[in-house]
């Protein structure tokens, strides 16, 4: 009777540890990628509230002299609206106007941001 050889298939213990080492490390390469990706999202978020915030204190600028009845729609007290000069009248005008540009300013107090901008408004002149 022939010797039968046993041969085991199978991994040995060291390219075991050596294929955890890698899946671990492709793993934690997911999770930061993700963990990045989802920061990055509230990040993200942040910034497009700060700026429809803004823009909304933008227009409420805009409409404030003619429409003082007009509710601010936000609740976020940061933004200060502050009416600065009337800009210069031109030199030659031939009609006189009701109508004028004023200089305003937003102030930001949490990230002493200011954005600046004009707006027209109705002068109250005697009829």
């Amino acid at each position: 009777m022939p010797a039968i050889k046993s041969s085991q298939s199978g991994f040995t213990l060291l390219e075991v540890i050596v294929a955890l080492a890698i899946t671990g490390f492709i793993l934690g390469g997911l999770f930061s990628l993700v963990g990045g990706s989802k920061q990055l999202s509230w990040r993200s978020e942040e910034s497009l509230i700060r700026a429809t915030r803004a823009r909304a204190a933008i227009n409420f600028a805009l409409l404030e002299n003619e429409y003082h009845d007009v509710e601010l729609i936000l609740q976020d007290n940061s933004y200060e609206i502050r009416p600065l000069d009337i800009l210069q009248d031109p030199e030659r005008k031939t009609e006189a106007s009701t109508y004028t540009l004023q200089v305003y300013e937003i102030l930001d107090a949490e990230r002493d941001d200011v954005i600046a901008g004009s707006r027209w408004i109705q002068l109250q002149l005697a009829q």
